[in-house]
């Protein structure tokens, strides 16, 4: 059942309004009538709201003094008056006889005829389900209209903080308050109060994924589910408050609204991003047609959060693979949100720093323009804080400083490469500076088919030796290039008199019909000398 107080305080009715400041509010309605009768009082019931246009008492309003006395003799609730129709206004007496019994008078729009106001409030008294549900549909269809006019989640935020009256946050993913009712406006004791009471409770609601709603305490905290795998989450604070027809199907409509609306959100960020995600992957591959100077173009340059600067470096990063099979649709909703994150922690530290995701390989790219002594330390309080919200771990590559924006591109290719090495190497979780390859670690990049031509045609018979005295050969002329053709430190080095190496030297010299010590041929012996360590000449 309801009062009329109650229905005055439902949105469909907002256009209602009390004409006498005095009217009982609080008395129950359990039945409701249209009349157009003086003699009411002997046809109707107690408890019953009466609807009129008012029409008998156009030219003397006496007669509706003697009808709201009439009625609150028989203990009607009040009575409703669509004074627009004929009476255009109440007359003074009446509104002061009224307030005398405490009698309400209620005006009922121009805009409403008896029937549909008779057909709505009859739908709130005989069935309060069915109007809880009208209730939450109508606050839905509200806000489906916000949605459609493009307004964003904070306003949707604010808009229902107005409706139903009471203090509302919505909460990230990472637990972080991203909109706020007005009530919080100057109130930091409270803010910090609700924020605590989430944090306190939010791991009692995680650990039930099934569960959707947590009322406890008068707080209400509802999953939304924009993401599968990483809600966000609604709290309605101070529920006691709540009026009637508020339920929880009438939160299950805003979460069902909110979720699509952050979704939009997201979807709309996510376009903007991969646009100023391929410029810089153009960047930093060389991609594109004309290189651009941050001097020359510093307003189309900060578009995409470059800045001019003395210092650039680049660190790249990434959720490191597993062998653990994963959902699909969780790894896209983790991939997207770590990017999220990732901007937020560093956005914390620097303004300027900026992320990117590169669009070809799923990287994280940092672009650090200033310089951070603890840069290194804070990364690894990143890695430690990823657990906090995601499975699996991070792992970065950082590249080295440049001073001009034409030399980035190299800082990402070193901070691509040390990534690479910690992936090559299976670990997880590092971090891991670039170091630039040696001669052999080159060489292991060429393919085998390649590289054995190569050392057969500049070694000979050297190459692969058959027996002892070759083996002997090919140690002393690896050695011999080793110490640039130094023939002491080489017999000093395998033990050998120098008279020996001088032997050796010539007898390689006559195998391979060459002069060993010619700078080009020199160059070659000592790379094929390297390379027929790597590969299996037996095959």
């Amino acid at each position: 059942m309801a009062s009329l107080r109650d229905i005055l305080s439902m949105p469909q009715f907002n256009e209602f309004s009390l004409i006498n400041h005095h009217g009982n509010l609080d008395t129950i309605i359990e039945g409701l009538d249209i009349t157009e009768n003086s003699d009411i009082k002997h046809f109707t019931k107690p408890n019953t709201f009466i609807l009129t246009t008012g029409l008998l008492y156009q030219d003397d309003q006496q007669g509706l003094i003697q009808l709201i006395r009439d009625l609150k003799d028989v203990g009607v609730t009040g009575l409703g008056i669509k004074v627009s129709r004929f009476l255009h206004a109440i007359d003074q007496e009446v509104i002061r006889i009224a307030d005398d019994l405490a009698f309400p008078l209620i005006e009922i729009p121009e805009n409403w005829n008896l029937g549909d106001a008779s057909h709505h409030i009859s739908a709130v008294i005989e069935n309060a389900k069915t109007e809880k549900l009208n209730y939450a549909l109508y606050i839905q269809q509200e806000l489906n209209q916000l949605l459609i006019k493009g307004f964003d989640v904070d306003t949707m935020i604010q808009f229902l903080s107005k409706r139903l009256g009471v203090p509302i946050l919505l909460f990230d993913p990472f637990k972080r308050p991203i909109s706020m009712s007005q009530h919080y406006q100057h109130q930091r004791s409270l803010i910090n109060d609700h924020i605590k009471y989430f944090k306190q409770h939010i791991s009692e609601i995680e650990r039930d994924d099934r569960r959707s709603v947590f009322v406890k305490e008068n707080q209400i905290i509802y999953k939304v589910r924009s993401y599968n795998y990483f809600p966000y989450y609604l709290m309605v604070a101070q529920s006691d408050k709540l009026t009637y027809p508020f339920s929880l199907l009438t939160i299950e409509q805003v979460v069902s609204v909110l979720s699509f609306s952050i979704y939009k959100s997201a979807k709309i960020e996510e376009a903007e991003q991969n646009e100023i995600n391929r410029f810089f992957e153009s960047l930093v591959l060389n991609d594109s047609d004309t290189a651009l100077s941050v001097k020359q173009h510093p307003q189309l340059l900060e578009r995409y959060n470059i800045y001019n600067s003395k210092y650039y470096q680049v660190v790249t990063c990434s959720i490191d693979e597993t062998q653990k099979l994963e959902n699909s649709n969780y790894l896209y909703e983790r991939q997207y949100l770590t990017f999220q994150w990732l901007l937020h922690k560093f956005s914390d530290l620097d303004s300027k720093i900026s992320i990117y995701k590169i669009p070809s390989n799923d990287q994280f790219v940092i672009l650090l323009q200033n310089r951070h002594h603890y840069f290194w330390d804070y990364l690894k309080l990143i890695q430690q804080d990823f657990h906090n919200f995601f499975e699996g771990s991070l792992s970065f590559g950082v590249g080295n400083e440049v001073t001009e924006f034409s030399q980035l591109p190299y800082s990402y290719f070193e901070a691509s490469e040390a990534l690479n090495n910690i992936r090559a190497k299976g670990q997880f979780e590092q971090i891991e500076s670039y170091r630039s390859k040696d001669i052999s670690e080159l060489l292991q990049l060429i393919p085998s088919n390649k590289l054995i031509p190569f050392i057969k045609y500049t070694l000979g018979e050297l190459a692969n030796p058959k027996t002892k005295k070759e083996a002997e050969l090919k140690q002393t002329l690896r050695i011999y290039m080793d110490n640039h053709c130094d023939i002491t430190k080489t017999a000093e080095q395998i033990f050998i008199h120098r008279n020996t190496v001088k032997y050796r030297i010539n007898k390689c010299a006559q195998i391979l019909d060459t002069t060993i010590e010619d700078p080009d041929i020199s160059l070659n012996l000592r790379l094929a000398l390297y390379a027929s360590e790597l590969v299996d000449l037996n095959h």
